[in-house]
């Protein structure tokens, strides 16, 4: 269990790994998740209510990474289609809370696993044409909400504990821009503003596994790796997939409750 649980976690970190969930479908999450639902189900018997662990609430603070054209914002001058200013916000900050509510087993534990997870990025660009005669100046915020439920397997020693989840996902963004194009054939310059803001919503699943070490009877630190792949789309992104997908690592600070 502990091996094939590390063998995965260290999969999910290489561009290999990256490249193999990328191109699976939203369905094939949702058979692997069901892979999960049935392992757990069968790893032991449910215990009774008043054995069972307390809650474990983890705090995951690390970063994501999407697929550079899903996440890639662009705009041209009016007057100069050849002049782009170009706003990537494929990589970002991300984070959130997981809860884990055991459902049955003792050292090898099944149970409940749900997130909820946040994904911040902001970026500015400015362009000058080869002319000099315009120049546009790009700003962009992108907001990701990312809620997750399924289904998780663990198993823990007396220091050292391995988990792996998955199940379905639901992925709310939200894109706000601000474009100043100014003529610079003119003096003072002569500047056009605009603003578009944009929402999308897309469903999907994400597989996560990770490593904790017990720190005592009720804090747990680790890390721990989680892919994700939704059919969240940006009609703002020139070249988007239909499929925002990425990976994503973090630290988690962990607690029985």
């Amino acid at each position: 269990m502990q091996t094939g649980s590390m063998a995965f976690f260290t999969y999910l970190l290489t561009k290999r790994g990256k490249k193999m969930f990328q191109t699976m479908s939203v369905k094939s999450i949702f058979i692997l998740a069901g892979i999960v639902v049935i392992l757990t189900v069968q790893s032991s018997p449910v215990l009774a209510l008043e054995e069972r662990p307390l809650v474990f609430i983890s705090v995951l603070v690390g970063a994501a990474r999407f697929a550079d054209d899903d996440l890639n914002f662009r705009q041209s001058a009016s007057n100069d289609p050849t002049t782009i200013s170009v706003n990537d916000l494929s990589s970002m900050p991300y984070g959130g809370v997981v809860v884990q509510y055991p459902l049955g087993g003792e050292n090898t534990v099944w149970g409940f696993d749900g997130s909820l997870l946040f994904g911040v990025r902001s970026s500015n660009s400015r362009v000058v044409a080869s002319n000099n005669q315009v120049s546009i100046r790009l700003d962009s915020q992108l907001l990701l909400t990312d809620v997750a439920a399924g289904l998780y397997l663990s198993h823990s020693s007396e220091y050292w504990r391995l988990y792996v989840a998955a199940g379905p996902a639901m992925m709310f963004g939200e894109y706000n821009e601000d474009m100043d194009q100014d003529d610079l054939t003119v003096t003072p310059n002569l500047r056009a503003s605009s603003t578009y803001t944009e929402s999308a919503f897309g469903i999907g699943g994400y597989v996560r596994a990770g490593i904790e070490y017990r720190l005592n009877s009720l804090d747990s630190i680790g890390i721990c790796a989680r892919a994700l792949k939704t059919n969240l789309e940006f009609d703002s992104a020139p070249d988007p997939t239909s499929n925002l997908s990425g990976v994503q690592g973090f630290l988690s600070f962990s607690r029985y409750f």
